[in-house]
């Protein structure tokens, strides 16, 4: 969306021509349309979490605009220091807790650069499941305050266990949003994460249990990066389970396994396992658009690695660690798409035989539909034959019936009163002359009208062939 309006930036967003949002203003016009802000003001949570450089925790929740204010001028980044601010949605389709006018001071207070409102874009209302198998772009920068910032972002999709409302679970594809800046300057970070619920998140419950441990806090700060991998590690082995759970879903309604044979089934039954494979090879639909946006975040992780290797922010040692852990992610999604392929390939075999039995019986029906309608055929054949031969005897027999009832009366058989003989009559043979030709002129009749009529069926035939 493009915005006719000039409105003035602010102060952290100067027109900058090298920058992927050179104009923040159409992403907050997006981001508007899209409803990625909290109407609600009552519904505002912004959760931040501030570690100063003797290891104090201090955790904070702010609901309005005047306490984010407040507490941004009162509380400058630390020196040696950490700054997590967690912004929750009601739910993976509802909007971010958080108002513009509070994105826009957090985006002022941090000095983040603009690309980071592209990540906002993929946390809004939804009513459909669109955008599933996209993931924001991957975004690394250190060009800005002469190559003393970096700073990373993305959008991580990963598979999750959701617990229902009936006690049950089902597995969902969720995203969680991640901005990282780390100031050279001051050995600092900057974390602005976007959660896809306020409660029941085990990367925030597990960041926050490593930030109030000393031990793991300790380690945590022995390279800049290593937070992203309380992520990864999270939710990385879920898409084994998350694969394994589909193809357990395949396998019994399958007819490729070969564990049973499913075409045999009725229609219904046929059905039922189509609807359950498709319902599968949907689920899987996305996965190589998420597995790919995933190695291009690996990778860019690897540049960030190799950058900060460069001015000598972190040991040799811990960023050749750092490499060879970005690379062992990097086989586990190539192990994962593969997995994924494959399972691709297998739903689409086993709907495709599951379609082929259900129009193979839908051929057996209809063929045995067109056997019966042609043994009626045959059935009414013998029935015509058997009426056209009662009508050959009718008409054989009705002239002669029709003389001897006409000419009846005893005019050619009387009975003698002396000896109660039946006597023929001399002029039997009148009957004879007559009902013989009548006869015959009737069966000929009949004969040719029939003829006639078989020609012209045979004409319109050859015609309509030709």
């Amino acid at each position: 969306m493009i915005v006719d309006s000039t409105a003035a930036l602010p102060a952290s967003h100067p027109f900058d021509p090298f920058s992927l949002a050179a104009y923040p203003q159409d992403y907050w016009a997006r981001a508007q349309s899209r409803k990625c802000f909290q109407a609600d003001k009552s519904k505002v949570e912004v959760n931040w979490t501030e570690v100063d450089s003797q290891r104090c925790v201090t955790q904070k929740k702010i609901t309005t605009l005047a306490e984010l204010s407040t507490y941004t001028n009162q509380n400058p980044p630390a020196r040696d220091g950490l700054r997590i601010i967690g912004i929750p949605q009601g739910n993976s389709w509802r909007p971010l807790k958080i108002t513009p006018d509070m994105l826009s001071n957090i985006i002022d207070s941090t000095r983040a650069s603009p690309e980071i409102l592209e990540l906002f874009l993929s946390f809004c209302q939804r009513t459909l499941p669109v955008e599933e198998a996209f993931s924001s772009a991957p975004f690394v920068r250190w060009n800005k305050d002469n190559n003393s910032v970096l700073e990373i972002a993305y959008v991580f999709k990963y598979a999750f266990l959701k617990p229902t409302e009936d006690g049950t679970t089902c597995w969902v594809i969720r995203q969680t949003g991640i901005y990282h800046q780390y100031d050279q300057n001051t050995n600092s970070s900057t974390w602005i994460l976007m959660h896809p619920t306020t409660t029941d998140c085990p990367f925030q419950r597990r960041l926050t249990e490593a930030l109030v441990s000393t031990d793991q806090y300790a380690r945590l700060m022995e390279h800049p990066l290593l937070i992203h991998n309380i992520l990864f590690a999270t939710y990385f082995p879920n898409w084994r389970d998350y694969l394994a759970y589909n193809q357990a879903r395949v396998l019994p309604v399958s007819p490729v396994t070969g564990l049973t044979n499913r075409t045999n089934g009725s229609l219904d039954d046929n059905h039922r396992n189509l609807a359950a494979v498709r319902s599968v090879e949907y689920s899987c639909a996305p996965l190589q658009a998420i597995f790919r946006s995933t190695r291009e975040i690996l990778d860019k992780m690897h540049l960030a690695n190799r950058f900060l290797e460069g001015h000598g922010q972190a040991e040799q040692l811990k960023t050749e660690a750092m490499r060879q852990l970005l690379d062992n992610y990097l086989n586990h999604v190539d192990a994962y798409s593969q997995s994924a392929l494959f399972l691709q390939g297998q739903t689409a075999r086993a709907a495709q035989l599951l379609s082929d039995a259900i129009s193979f019986k839908i051929s057996i029906t209809t063929q045995a539909q067109t056997d019966y309608m042609l043994d009626l055929t045959v059935s009414t054949s013998d029935d015509s034959m058997t009426v056209r031969v009662i009508t050959i005897v009718t008409l054989i027999y009705l002239p002669s019936t029709f003389m001897a009832t006409l000419l009846g009366m005893n005019s050619f058989f009387e009975m003698d009163p002396n000896s109660h003989r039946l006597i023929v009559s001399p002029q039997f043979w009148i009957w004879v002359v007559c009902s013989v030709p009548l006869t015959v002129a009737t069966v000929s009749y009949w004969w040719f009208v029939r003829r006639r009529r078989h020609k012209n069926d045979q004409k319109d035939e050859t015609m309509g062939m030709a």
